[in-house]
């Protein structure tokens, strides 16, 4: 194949890439508004009784959602690129809402503990790395020598 042969395949992907992302955007917003309305629904009908574990579960599921649509939107703004540390940021929140939710076992609690302190650290040791690289390409130098 010559080089306009792989460019045209790689338009043709980068469109059909578009459109499957655009459609997930749709899915997760139609899917949050569901939240919101159910989480509306829980908090204001007086017959319900409903629990403060069950309200930090809704919130939580609201927040995945918002953080879900924003990387979609975040697709859109940079260009087709979707950063870690947002992937980062849906891992914890995600494990969060799952220690309130499941709390009952203490060794799971303290393995779901474990693996938010692990995607902490590799969001600041992604953050550092990033800030470091950025230093030293505005500096002009190689970036992984010295």
């Amino acid at each position: 194949m010559s080089d306009r042969q792989h460019e045209k395949v790689a338009k043709i992907f980068e469109f059909a890439l578009n459109i499957v992302m655009v459609l997930i955007g749709i899915l997760i917003f139609v899917t949050l508004l569901r939240e919101l309305w159910t989480f509306g629904m829980e908090i204001f009908d007086p017959n319900t009784k409903i629990t403060s574990y069950e309200i930090a579960e809704m919130v939580l599921s609201v927040f995945l959602f918002f953080e879900l649509v924003d990387v979609v939107r975040m697709y859109f703004v940079k260009d087709s690129h979707v950063s870690l540390e947002n992937f980062l940021y849906i891992g914890v929140t995600a494990i969060v809402r799952m220690m309130l939710v499941y709390h009952d076992n203490t060794s799971e609690t303290l393995l779901l503990a474990i693996a938010v302190f692990v995607m902490v650290a590799a969001l600041v040791i992604y953050r550092t790395m990033r800030y470091w690289v950025n230093q030293r390409a505005n500096d002009g130098r190689d970036h992984w020598s010295q």
